[in-house]
């Protein structure tokens, strides 16, 4: 009771007073957070938090001494960590589905965006005519060699696939400098 009453005296009994209840609970308080899987700065955050929760209940008269003060810090300090571990359950559950809502829109986003570099790569390789197309297809997209180009294009020899394989490229070229638009979406990163 004594203690309460210098809580509300002078600034000096007071400082005082909150000095010793300071250091008398201090290290059980941070203990018990960092017991139930607080940092150490979260400790301190609670135990400051507890002190200031305490004196405010002294100075308007919800404490009045009935109970001991290390007992009734301890309930506030509880209670406080309780409060702060739902909050963090809550926004942790809004940032978990806030990320699976962009990874979604994110996967739609890329999916989208292949389709749609497929069905223009699609457009300019039909613009090259079949034996160009399927010739380019074969060396770029199948990373065939020449003898196998040779085989299965029926080519006489190799230096005649690697003719026609120039020949196709730059048509291919040709139609994407007259298309920069084109360009831009099948090269997005120049």
């Amino acid at each position: 009771m004594a203690l309460v009453s210098l809580l509300k005296g002078t600034t000096n009994e007071r400082n005082r007073a909150l000095k010793f209840v300071y250091g008398s609970n201090r290290a059980r308080l941070v203990a018990m957070v960092v017991a139930n899987n607080g940092s150490e700065d979260e400790a301190e955050d609670i135990f400051q938090e507890t002190i200031i929760a305490f004196y405010e209940n002294v100075i308007r008269g919800v404490f009045k001494g009935d109970s001991a003060i290390g007992t009734y810090l301890y309930s506030i300090a509880r209670f406080k960590w309780l409060n702060q571990i739902k909050k963090d359950k809550v926004r942790k559950s809004h940032n978990i589905a806030d990320n699976q809502k962009a990874r979604i829109q994110e996967n739609a986003l890329t999916k989208y965006i292949r389709n749609e570099r497929q069905e223009k790569i699609q457009e300019v390789l039909a613009l090259l005519g079949e034996s160009c197309k399927n010739l380019l297809i074969a060396t770029i997209y199948h990373n065939q060699t020449m003898r196998e180009i040779v085989a299965n294009f029926n080519y006489s020899n190799e230096q005649v696939a690697r003719n026609k394989k120039y020949k196709c490229l730059n048509t291919l070229r040709k139609l994407l400098e007259t298309r920069p638009a084109l360009l831009k979406i099948l090269n997005p990163h120049e």
